[in-house]
């Protein structure tokens, strides 16, 4: 039964570390239904995250194939019912001038917020789980939705304690 996975890889800062750990990821032809790259903490590392549907194994044989790539500093898999999911999106809507105060009663039903306004059209930004961000873009079609860009998700471990990361042997290390 294929569940859905967090993926999250700490590696160096470089294009070519970059695209190796794709070209793994590409060549085990999973199904991705999210990816995201970003700065971390420590200097000189980049985090990508992948969200995939996958059964155990196959996710597990991805990780340990994205490990053994040069320049990946470390990669762990750990189920995404058990990780901090969050993700942002840009809506540009139609903002008709009679439906200015139903449009922001929208956005601040999901806890949005305008962030430009133009003749005629406005940015909203969503920050929060997909289901957030989907919800949010189905109440605001009704205003016309003109543009949409989305972050894609990014994940941690669930800080309950389900899947313990183990401690850095140097403190400046980056821990996932």
């Amino acid at each position: 039964m294929a569940l859905s996975h967090a993926i999250s890889v700490l590696l160096d800062d470089d294009l070519l570390t970059f695209n190796r750990v794709i070209g793994v990821v590409r060549r085990r032809n999973l199904p991705i239904s999210s990816i995201t790259a970003g700065a971390t903490q420590a200097p000189g590392v980049s985090r990508l995250t992948f969200i995939m549907q996958a059964d155990e194994a196959s996710a597990d044989r991805l990780v340990r194939q994205i490990q053994k790539s040069f320049g990946v500093r470390e990669a762990v898999m750990f189920p995404a019912a058990n990780a901090v999911t969050r993700e942002i999106a840009l809506i540009r809507v139609r903002a008709p001038a009679g439906d200015r105060a139903d449009l922001l009663g929208v956005v601040s039903q999901h806890e949005g917020s305008v962030v430009d306004e133009g003749p005629g059209s406005w940015i909203v930004e969503i920050a929060g789980a997909a289901a957030r961000t989907e919800s949010c873009i189905r109440a605001l079609e009704r205003f016309g939705i003109l543009e949409i860009a989305r972050s894609g998700s990014v994940a941690m471990r669930g800080a309950d304690g389900s899947s313990p990361s183990p401690a850095p042997n140097n403190p400046s290390e980056a821990v996932l």
